[in-house]
This record gives C-alpha cells, structure tokens and sequence, in this order.
C-alpha cells in the first residue's frame, strides 16, 4: 500500500542527491512482481516485504518461475503491519473462523497474497479452504463494505488509508495471536508479534494483536558496487526529507538496515562497514 507513494518520493529525493542517474518509478502489483522484475533485469531497485524477499530468493514463492538469486538487499526500511478486517457485524473472530468464507487475499503479486497465505496456514486453513479473491485493496474494501467478501488482508505502515476508510464504515480489525503465531515464528522469524495501538482508527478503541515484517529496498546483483555504494550512502543523506508526512521512516536505523534475511550487495555492505569505522 505504501509502495508507491516511497518509491515516488524515494526516485524524486534521490534525483536531487544523485543528479549523475536516472531514477523512474513504475507501478507494479507489489513484492512479487518487484522480485521478478530484478531477477530478470526489468528494474534495478525495488521495495518488498521481507517474507517475499527470503522465500524469492531461496526459490519458495510459486509465482516466481525460479530463485530470485540475482536479487540482493541494500537496506531494512520501516515495519509494515498485517490489517485483517471483517465487518463489524461478522461472527468472525479469528483467522481460523476464516474456513469456508469469501477473503481477499491481496492483489496477485503482492507481498500480502504471499503473507495472507502463510498466515492462513498456521491458523488451519490451508487455500483450499478458502474462497480467495485476489482484488485491488480499494476494490476488496468496497466488496467487504457490501458484503461481498467476509474478510479482507492489507499489509502496509501505520494507518492506511484504506484501512482508515473501512473502518469509518463499520468494519473491525481481527487480532492474530496464539500459539499459531508462536509455532509460526520457528519457520518464518521476519514475521513478529506487534500492536496496532488503540485509536489509530476510527472505533478502535483497544489495542488490536497482530504481526509485522520489514519493507526491504533491494536490488540487482550485477550493479556495480560504487553505484550500489553510493545509492546506500544517499538514502540515508535523504532520510530526513523522506521523513516528512510519513512517520513510519522516522523507524529506520542505519544500525539495523543490513540486517536483511538475503545477503547484502558487496556495495551496500561497504557503506555499513564505513558507518562502524566512524563510530
């Protein structure tokens, strides 16, 4: 969900740090499709959720024809938290009443397509069980609003626009908790245990239980390193413009941005070894 509006706002500051390279931003489906785009030399940067990123590269997303090997990481940007709605009205009360009911999962080539499946696994409902429709957000929030869908996932920053909007029509977020997520945490690490705070939206007057992962930047692993260098270096020189209307950045630390579930590309991982020799 907030794909976009970063990659926008990351091609416009970098332009004004980096004036020697071109930057252009092209709309995608999410995760999926950004993953595929580098691995095939149709993109050299990219945003994706940390799952999508791992289980690309390591050949276990079933979208990808291949292992996304040629894929590496620059930087851990913000946490993107898991949304589950369902309307206010709905029996529903946790991802294991999913079973047998209308979801949309996420658009196909999205990091929540890939997320939703993984969480609706561990909670006993396996995609068979599920009728899964694979919309648009705005489109799967309208079809919830009319009955149309039981549930819907959106996994992006702290508050969505969408998810805002939803819940201003009567719609109620899902906590996920339990054992499931416990058991689930062994085999997928990048997916923690979070709190969507109370009143973040409207009618949500109690903390909600969910989880989130990392939104990563990644790139190509033939761009050459000074490029990749220089890149890094300038993300963090912007940060503070970046910053500006979207306080889920104010969560990235240079500390902790190499710390990526894939290897780092060789120019990345010489940015972060300047920044400890200068502490």
């Amino acid at each position: 969900m907030t794909f976009q509006s970063l990659g926008e706002a990351l091609a416009t500051a970098y332009k004004g740090v980096l004036p020697d390279m071109q930057f252009e931003v092209v709309q995608t489906a999410g995760s999926v499709s950004n993953v595929q785009k580098l691995e095939v030399g149709e993109a050299e940067l990219g945003l994706a959720l940390a799952d999508v990123a791992y289980m690309g590269y390591h050949g276990h997303v079933s979208e990808l024809a291949q292992p996304a090997t040629n894929v590496r990481a620059i930087a851990v940007l913000h946490p993107s938290t898991v949304h589950v709605l369902v309307a206010g009205a709905s029996a529903i009360k946790s991802l294991s009443d999913l079973r047998g009911h209308r979801v949309g999962v996420g658009p196909t080539g999205s990091g929540t397509a890939v997320t939703s499946a993984i969480l609706l696994r561990a909670y006993g409902v396996p995609a068979g069980d599920v009728r899964q429709q694979a919309l648009p957000f705005l489109d799967a929030i309208d079809a919830l609003g009319k009955g149309q869908l039981d549930a819907v996932f959106i996994t992006a920053a702290d508050p969505v626009a969408v998810v805002r909007q939803a819940m201003m029509s009567g719609a109620r977020l899902l906590d996920i908790e339990g054992q499931p997520l416990e058991r689930l945490r062994v085999t997928y690490p990048f997916l923690r245990p979070a709190t969507i705070p109370a009143n973040t939206y409207a009618g949500q007057t109690r903390a909600v239980q969910t989880v989130r992962e990392d939104v990563l930047i990644l790139c190509r692993a033939d761009l050459s390193e000074i490029v990749v260098h220089n890149v890094t270096k300038a993300l963090f020189d912007i940060l503070p413009q970046l910053i500006v209307g979207r306080d889920y950045l104010r969560l990235i630390d240079v500390r902790r941005a190499p710390a990526t579930p894939i290897p780092l590309h060789p120019g990345a991982a010489w940015y972060y070894r300047e920044q400890e020799l200068s502490r």
